[in-house]
């Protein structure tokens, strides 16, 4: 498949100023000031509490934002700095062949030309919030010019629509992707997310205010390791996580609402097979005439030894989108509603500011973010669940989740679904709302939202997951509690109970008591059988019985496996000797690895940050059989035994929505990307290992005021 990947300018700090490498044009970091006439000041305060965490002061949105720049680039400077080359798709030029893949992706989708052309679209005061988040961006690299790495991009104000575009992008190309897959073509990968949400009506809390879990599971390294902040000024009251590089949080809350978003939506994009001229490569038939494609002509640099290279790349395009693959005498366009959408900036800012369940509406129906579960709550009491995304009307008579045939108009899109058209469910009789990856028919028990209901438009629907140990997990501990304090959510979020593992504990206590003499009277399959019959069905750092239990499920063979990771019980065809013979395999392997059979959860499961050697237990995990509603990825460590966290829980969030709201947050490392910060490591050791969240002080400046540790006064200038 024709797949490859993005990003901008190449420049160097020498001295005060910046000089281009490889010939490319000279920039300045500090914008041209005002003439004392037109300028206005405004202080700007940044507070720093016992994690780093900035709390950051204005009088206005701009000046908000403008600490916001300047924060992020003290904590994340360099990967920051990336995020810009990542969606120009100009990595290669700095960091070599590897990202010439990556490159062309982006330049495929053209997220700078579209950013580029469409920046002075945008409302006033969004352009006025982007531009006021880079000065603060460039107030700290004037500040520290030997921190600039040589291949520091350009900061232009459209970036920030380019690595909107560039975040969302693979949810959508996935939908394509499986399309192209299912006509038997295999897409270029994109990795795949997960999330955990839920909200909780305040008739279901102790407190008789809503509460809501804000938890997505994404990589710890790289474009998705959000940044937490508060920020007041004007408008502007909130508490999140944002994608650095970007002035306003995706996930949080301000003082009327929560946003949370999951993995899982509408399938929002499409693949057409193109019938090609024999006689010419770049002609694609439509209504009964030979087109010509476009074709784009994109040149990526690349950095080859001490050398910028520049490789041609021509890009082809039908009507419908990007040709990504051929066979034959077909290519396949895909086509994604966000192609030429620029206004995730404007949206992002409308549902920072939503006072209400029907504004924060009116921002989602902008349709800019990508196919999720979105679910709201706010302090007037509403829960509110929406399978989000920009979804376009089909002609029925096709099957959409296949390639359709691009030679006819019967095949055009018919517009865009409106947002009273997509899956939604308000403040349901069961008091609460949970989509932890799973398919609407399994958020509540007895939910409404059944595939049957869209059988007429599937695709609206797009039913996706099965109910697994996580969601199923999750759905029974909501369901069960009807006066749910803050400490039970806090509990439900950090949990580390395995679903439905009874079920194998009695298939396997009947087993051992059927079992011949000889197969007993084994000493270690003993032991291991004991280790996993008493244990407590809790994947705690402490938990002998958890490493038992997995060892055993790892030598009962892949069926078992997913039956166990579905919460189901044990398959019927596994005999009782199998079960037997399992724990006398497994028992050898856990010796063969430790020595021993009582292994604690926490000597295997670690949490810490990469290539430090500085790591801690950790309990939950997204271990395959042992799903917990915490979710954690891990990554060997090289010793044959141990692993290390290197995704999941990114930076959970639990907000009570009272009037102002409270809130507690974790993020899985810490929040300064810098080795000699003590915000390094601090949250994985503090408060990721022994699963505790931190409070966030929302609106409570005083309270805010006992635990700072810095404070920062910045003097923005800015034209009235």
């Amino acid at each position: 498949m024709q797949f490859l990947s993005r990003k901008g300018p190449k420049n160097c700090l020498r001295g005060p100023c910046l000089f281009v490498l490889a010939g490319l044009v000279a920039w300045s970091l500090v914008p041209p000031a005002p003439s004392p006439a037109q300028a206005k000041a405004e202080e700007v305060t940044i507070y720093r509490d016992e994690f780093g965490v900035p709390h950051i002061f204005a009088a206005t949105e701009e000046g908000a934002v403008y600490g916001m720049g300047y924060a992020q680039a003290e904590d994340r400077l360099e990967e920051l700095l990336k995020q810009y080359r990542r969606c120009e798709g100009t990595m290669a030029e700095a960091f070599g062949p590897a990202f010439i893949t990556h490159d062309y992706r982006q330049r495929l989708w053209q997220h700078r030309a579209v950013a580029e052309a469409n920046y002075p679209k945008l409302p006033a005061k969004v352009r006025a919030i982007c531009e006021a988040y880079q000065d603060g961006i460039r107030r700290y690299l004037e500040e520290h010019p030997k921190e600039v790495p040589t291949w520091a991009p350009e900061l232009r104000p459209w970036q920030v629509i380019a690595l909107s575009r560039f975040i969302i992008w693979g949810w959508p190309e996935m939908d394509a992707g499986g399309d192209l897959l299912r006509g038997g073509i295999t897409p270029d990968p994109v990795s795949p997310r997960g999330s955990n949400q839920w909200v909780v009506a305040p008739n279901r809390t102790a407190d008789g205010a809503p509460l809501a879990l804000i938890d997505p599971h994404l990589s710890w390294y790289g474009e998705f390791r959000f940044y937490e902040s508060r920020l007041y000024g004007g408008t502007l009251a909130t508490s999140g996580v944002a994608i650095p590089g970007l002035p306003l949080s995706s996930l949080g809350h301000n003082r009327y609402c929560s946003v949370a978003m999951t993995t899982g939506g509408p399938d929002a994009a499409d693949v057409y097979q193109e019938e090609i001229n024999p006689a010419n490569s770049r002609q694609y038939r439509h209504d009964g005439t030979w087109r010509d494609m476009t074709v784009r002509r994109e040149v990526i640099r690349v950095k080859e030894g001490s050398k910028v290279i520049d490789k041609t790349f021509e890009i082809a395009y039908t009507h419908h989108g990007p040709v990504v693959a051929r066979r034959k005498d077909k290519a396949y366009a895909m086509k994604l509603p966000y192609f030429d959408q620029y206004r995730l900036p404007e949206q992002a800012y409308l549902m920072a500011t939503a006072r209400n369940l029907g504004e924060m509406k009116q921002a989602l129906s902008l349709f800019q973010l990508m196919e999720q579960n979105v679910m709201v709550a706010t302090v007037d009491g509403d829960i509110y669940y929406v399978r989000n995304g920009r979804v376009p009307i089909r002609p029925k008579g096709y099957d959409w989740r296949r390639p359709v045939p691009g030679h006819t108009r019967a095949t055009e899109w018919l517009g865009i679904h409106p947002l009273d058209d997509l899956v939604q469910l308000h403040n349901p009789w069961q008091g609460y709302l949970q989509n932890c990856n799973c398919s609407p028919e399994h958020m509540t028990r007895f939910c409404p939202l059944v595939p049957a209901r869209y059988a007429d438009r599937p695709y609206l629907y797009n039913a996706d997951m099965p109910l697994h140990q996580r969601a199923a997990t999750v759905r029974d501990l909501l369901h069960q509690n009807a006066r749910l304090t803050v400490a039970d959510a806090m509990s439900i979020a950090l949990s580390t109970q395995v679903y439905n593992t009874d079920l194998w504990q009695a298939r396997l206590a009947t087993a051992w008591a059927k079992a011949e003499a000889k197969a007993r009277a084994d000493e270690s399959a003993a032991k291991l059988c004991d280790l996993i019959l008493r244990w407590n069905r809790r994947a705690d750092a402490d938990s002998t019985g958890a490493i038992a239990y997995r060892f055993w499920m790892d030598h009962l063979g892949g069926k078992a496996m997913l039956s166990a990771r579905a919460g189901q019980e044990p398959p019927a065809d596994i005999t009782d000797e199998h079960l037997v013979r399992a724990l006398a395999a497994g028992a050898a392997d856990l010796r063969e690895r430790w020595g021993r059979l009582e292994v604690k959860y926490g000597e295997v499961y670690r949490v810490g940050r990469r290539g430090t050697g500085r790591t801690w237990p950790v309990g939950g995990g997204s271990v395959l059989g042992l799903g917990t509603p915490r979710a954690i990825s891990f990554e060997p460590l090289g010793d044959g035994k141990r692993y290390l966290g290197r995704g999941g829980q990114t930076s959970v969030q639990l907000v009570q929505l009272t009037r102002p709201p409270r809130s507690w947050t974790l993020l899985p490392l810490g929040q300064s990307d810098r080795p000699d910060s003590r915000h390094y490591d601090d949250q994985a050791e503090k408060l990721f290992s022994p699963g505790k969240l931190k409070p966030t002080y929302f609106l409570d400046r005083q309270e805010l005021m006992r635990h700072v540790t810095a404070r920062k006064v910045l003097k923005r200038t800015a034209a009235p």
